[in-house]
């Protein structure tokens, strides 16, 4: 398995966050997404947008705009107006009170010349803290789309991924699982340094789940809420519920499995494309499935259909009270030019959610 250090690099959007710079970010107003322009003029051509939530670093003012700092090296302006000023004394990203995790299937993800990976990056530093990544393609036996997007992705950011796909062939079908997360916030827990496939000894899974154990940082430095996180892509078989839900049950055992890996712990996750609406899964797992959206998947002209496959997965929300609410399908379409662009260009996915206290740990 392996570790990698990723770098945030996003072209059109932003920069991971930091704690030594004045920042600039959305202000309040702007509710989908702030321009960036190639300079200081209102009718000046658009470099690119900062949605609500992300940053990119202060490089000058001028008369009512602020200057920043691109990922390519170069400089954009966005308006004053639009926009405000994180200053360089605000708390790190660590001292924050949940974290937010969650899983988006990111369609061939490898295959083809045509994702935005600095679209992808920008959704990801803009809505998550941990977040397990499934449609992972192999190629030649390497990941190549693992490989560029954690390159779009910065000092803000560790990733891990599965050392084999599944199924563990040169087929170009074959799919790895890969997990990214942020290091300031989150860290794996001692002793483990991989994502680890979950057993199958009946060969019931298309691509058994694999997991990992994550501990949150708190404020002061110390560990809190920990949690062992799998990564699923449940198999198709053509749409045949039935078939689907053969191998789904067995999550049972696969939760055992997380269990008996890290004795004593009981906080226990299994996130991605279940190819399942929640009443299908929900009866098939004999877990609470409380996903809310209108629907995770999307037609080929980039339209919410109403199959909402993309689930969180949780072994006991009675143990697990760390979770806030339900998880929750992010509509992040408005990151490319339009929703059809978005289906070519980003994935015929919406990620999923959920937030977490980030408490002192129970187990």
């Amino acid at each position: 398995m392996k570790l990698l250090r990723v770098f945030v690099c996003i072209g059109l959007g932003l920069l991971a966050q930091s704690a030594w710079a004045d920042r600039v970010t959305p202000n309040d107003r702007v509710e989908t997404r702030l321009r960036i322009r190639h300079d200081a003029d209102g009718h000046s051509a658009i470099a690119g947008f900062l949605l609500p939530g992300a940053s990119l670093a202060l490089k000058n003012t001028v008369s009512g705009w602020y200057e920043v700092t691109l990922t390519t090296g170069g400089s954009g302006f966005v308006s004053k107006s639009w926009a405000k000023l994180i200053p360089d004394a605000a708390p790190p990203v660590a001292a924050a009170a949940e974290l937010r995790l969650g899983s988006w299937n990111l369609r061939k993800l490898g295959h083809g010349a045509n994702k935005d990976f600095p679209r992808v990056a920008q959704v990801i530093e803009g809505h998550f803290d941990i977040v397990a990544i499934v449609e992972v393609m192999q190629k030649a036996g390497g990941h190549p789309g693992y490989d560029s997007l954690v390159a779009a992705l910065g000092p803000g950011w560790n990733g891990i991924i599965t050392s084999s796909p599944r199924p563990d062939t040169n087929s170009g079908s074959a799919e790895f699982y890969a997990i990214l997360f942020r290091p300031a916030r989150i860290q794996l827990c001692n002793g483990w340094t991989d994502l680890r496939y979950a057993p199958d000894p009946n060969d019931v899974f298309s691509r058994e789940p694999a997991f990992a154990c994550f501990a949150t940082l708190l404020g002061n430095g110390s560990t809190g809420f920990d949690f062992l996180l799998a990564a699923y892509h449940a198999r198709w078989a053509d749409g045949d519920i039935s078939d689907i839900q053969g191998e789904v049950k067995h999550l049972t055992e696969v939760f055992a499995a997380m269990g008996a890996a890290r004795p004593g712990e009981h906080d226990l996750l299994v996130a991605g494309d279940f190819n399942l609406v929640s009443s299908d899964l929900e009866v098939t797992s004999s877990k609470p499935i409380r996903t809310v959206g209108t629907g995770s998947t999307l037609n080929s002209s980039g339209e919410v259909t109403d199959n909402v496959y993309d689930h969180l997965a949780v072994a006991d929300l009675t143990v697990t009270s760390e979770m806030i609410g339900a998880e929750e399908v992010l509509d992040v379409r408005n990151v490319a030019a339009d929703p059809k662009t978005y289906f070519q260009t980003i994935s015929d996915h919406l990620p999923i959610v959920a937030r977490f206290r980030v408490v002192a740990d129970d187990d």
